[in-house]
């Protein structure tokens, strides 16, 4: 019996579930790809800026983010990056040239991540087998026997002619299957040869065993407000966010150069991990620093708010600060709670210099 673990569509998270679902495992959030979305804005925003406030980086500005939008649909730069930062895995545009061989040979590849319309699914080699992930079915599809990769050539074949974006997903550092039934709703590791009912079918006669552990579909806010804000990351009132357009633009300038300047004087300090025992559960954790880097943690799920926090000063030292977890992100005040207990295994903690 195969069991696989697969996401199913929450609101307009596919991206989310798309890659969690080639990866086997829960290991990215709504709220960590949004911080990346927070950040590569950010750094969209600072390019715009070397120029000084032009008429483009006020356009620029006042659009809304380009890699994620209220509903919670991520963009392929967000998909990369995130991949990118926690296994050094990339996604390539099968068009490219250079990718003609490949495409040629996919069985060759481990995955492949697709995309039409604003929406996001997986191919995955598992087992020497070949399997479509696709969010909006409640389990994946097997598309190829042991050994014989033909359905998966004509398959490509027919996503291309049907407008779908191939991208291949390169790379050696693979994780591993995520131990069933750790970090996310039992729920979501299956049997494809048995799936589960639509929890979303009026009709359907089962429901999921764990029903009460399974989240409604939320109601995505990435970043409330108009426009770009420069001050408080990706918008809204809160987090002392600006509201560009509402300055003179001799403060918007003043303000872009303050921007500028700061972030360059930021620095970097290298990340230490914590002492582990590798033979309990542990969880992989991504801090989101004050100039818009990642430190990635690595931490059991015993270990307590307050050792993650020490963990984090070493980051910054000297330097006060508060941390917020969860989606959407908040303040975490009590210290002995454990990371598990506190809802934190796999999710993106922000931290928020005093």
């Amino acid at each position: 019996m195969v069991i696989m673990y697969h996401e199913r569509q929450e609101a307009a998270l596919c991206g989310q579930h798309c890659l969690n679902n080639l990866l086997q495992g829960p290991y990215f959030s709504a709220s960590s790809l949004a911080q990346i979305a927070q950040a590569l804005d950010e750094q969209e925003a600072k390019l715009m800026l070397e120029a000084g406030m032009t008429s483009e980086a006020r356009a620029f500005l006042s659009q809304e983010s380009a890699n994620v939008d209220p509903s919670g649909n991520f963009s392929i730069q967000v998909l990369s990056t995130a991949l990118q930062n926690m296994f050094g895995i990339q996604l390539e545009d099968s068009r490219r040239p250079e990718n003609k061989n490949a495409m040629q040979r996919p069985d060759s590849q481990t995955g492949f991540v697709l995309n039409r319309h604003s929406h996001w699914y997986c191919l995955r080699k598992l087992d020497n087998q070949w399997w479509s992930c696709n969010s909006t079915q409640s389990a994946p599809e097997k598309i190829t026997s042991s050994g014989n990769f033909s359905g998966l050539a004509s398959t490509l074949r027919e996503l291309v002619s049907d407008n779908w974006t191939v991208f291949i997903v390169k790379g050696d550092k693979w994780p591993p299957p995520a131990p069933r039934n750790q970090g996310a709703p039992p729920s979501n590791w299956v049997d494809p040869a048995h799936p589960p009912p639509d929890p979303h079918d009026p009709h359907a006669e089962v429901a999921f065993s764990n029903k009460a552990a399974r989240r409604e579909d939320p109601k995505f806010t990435a970043f409330a407000g108009e426009g770009r804000t420069l001050g408080g990351g990706g918008g809204g009132s809160g987090g002392g966010a600006v509201d560009m357009s509402k300055l003179s633009e001799e403060e918007q300038l003043a303000m872009a150069l303050s921007l500028s300047q700061n972030l360059a004087q930021q620095a970097r300090v290298p990340s230490e991990a914590l002492v582990l025992d590798e033979g309990a559960p542990t969880t992989t954790l991504q801090v989101r620093m004050g100039d818009g880097s990642r430190k990635i943690v690595k931490a059991n799920h015993t270990h307590t708010v307050a050792q993650l926090k020490a963990h984090v000063a070493t980051f910054a030292p000297g330097v006060s600060f508060s941390l917020k977890g969860g989606f959407p992100p908040k303040p975490l005040e009590d210290d002995s709670l454990s990371l598990a207990d506190a809802k934190l295994l796999n999710e993106s903690i922000v931290f928020s210099p005093a």
